[in-house]
């Protein structure tokens, strides 16, 4: 079933692809680089995750003012806690705490993580030399039980794509349960509705390469958590990265490359990290639909930020593919996208979507 879902998600990204590459050529578009689209595992949604480095074009003294909402919707599990389910049948019924008491009982490592996961992200950028600018995010996290289970079941059934495992448990939960390496962690509920989480702090800074469309971009972070560890909210340690991009610009495409290393720490949903560096690796490419509004397809590749567990799923590594159409009129800009786990299905969302709105000063 996991590789007929596979199959599925590739059959539709190739449509979607051929339907935009048959769109008739455009004048030149202004390019605005890769989808700012963080990862939203449940298990890495607190750490640092460096956004891919934009490519709007700026003078020193300009300034932006950036919002990206991203909401992905999770569910994934362990597969011992997949044999659980099957067995205890009944058809569409929430867990329980009896279920996670005996899910904790097992004897080994095992996760259930059900719910949706809303992420603002707002981001100051001020360019404070002609290549260099500093840049300032401040998060809010909204979690939920959602309402577009039903939706997310439909879309599968539509497509092959395969539920694994959706249909023996109630739609529209959050529900988390969690037994690893000695850690057992019981939310049945949202403990919080939402809050802000841990302030970033970045610079930039860009190189262009002489007599070429391309240019280098390092980009250095730091996550700050100012008030300590608190549950859904912080790991409760400062995370700091590097990230180095290169970036093709012609007439009407964008290639982008980015190669990212977190240095992490503290714990997620109960689960303690270990201080660890996570690499990650994105790939875009950006083509103009008309004189204002551009196509992306963007992949990301990571590794998992839990590593001491016996289960092999958890620690693997995760793989996404994103499509976006984004457009710039003016001092505005906006877009949408949707991202799709593209393997390794008992760790990654099933689904997520982004929405971008952006003003931008050129000119100071």
């Amino acid at each position: 079933m996991r590789l007929d879902r596979a199959r599925g998600i590739a059959g539709v990204l190739i449509v979607v692809v051929c339907a935009v590459f048959a769109a008739p050529a455009r004048a030149d578009t202004e390019l605005l680089g890769p989808l700012r689209i963080r990862d939203m595992t449940p298990f890495n949604i607190l750490r640092l995750d460096m956004l891919p480095a934009h490519a709007v074009a700026a003078g020193r003294g300009s300034w932006a003012i950036e919002a990206d909402i991203l909401y992905s919707n999770t569910f994934v599990m362990s597969d011992n806690v997949r044999s659980y389910l099957e067995a205890r049948g009944g058809g569409r019924r929430a867990l329980t705490q009896a279920d996670a008491d005996a899910i904790q009982a097992l004897g080994e490592d095992a996760y259930y993580v059900d719910g949706e996961f809303g992420l603002l992200d707002l981001t100051f950028h001020y360019r404070v030399a002609s290549r260099t600018s500093l840049y300032l995010t401040l998060s809010a996290y909204n979690f939920t039980g959602g309402i577009f289970d039903g939706t997310i079941e439909g879309f599968h059934d539509t497509f092959g794509l395969g539920n694994d495992g959706r249909d023996w448990v109630a739609r529209d939960r959050f529900q988390i349960i969690s037994s690893l390496d000695g850690v057992k962690t019981s939310q049945l509920d949202s403990p919080v509705d939402g809050g802000f989480g841990d302030p970033v702090l970045g610079v930039r800074h860009v190189w262009p390469l002489s007599r070429s469309h391309w240019s280098v971009v390092l980009d250095g972070e730091a996550k700050f958590a100012l008030r300590g560890e608190r549950p859904f909210l912080s790991t409760g340690t400062n995370d700091y990265g590097l990230q180095v991009s290169l970036q093709g610009k012609y007439s009407r495409q964008g290639i982008y490359f980015s190669s990212s290393f977190v240095q992490t720490d503290g714990r997620v949903l109960g689960v303690k990290l270990n201080r660890q560096v996570i690499p990650t690796v994105t790939a875009a490419y950006e083509v103009g639909m008309t004189q204002h509004t551009n196509f992306l397809l963007q992949l990301y590749g990571s590794e998992s930020t839990v590593r001491d567990s016996s289960i092999e799923a958890i620690g693997a590594n995760k793989y996404e593919a994103s499509l976006g159409v984004r457009s710039h009129r003016g001092h505005v800009i906006y877009g949408f996208a949707v991202t799709e786990n593209l393997k390794n299905f008992e760790n990654t969302p099933d689904v997520g979507v982004s929405l971008t709105l952006a003003w931008v000063s050129l000119h100071p």
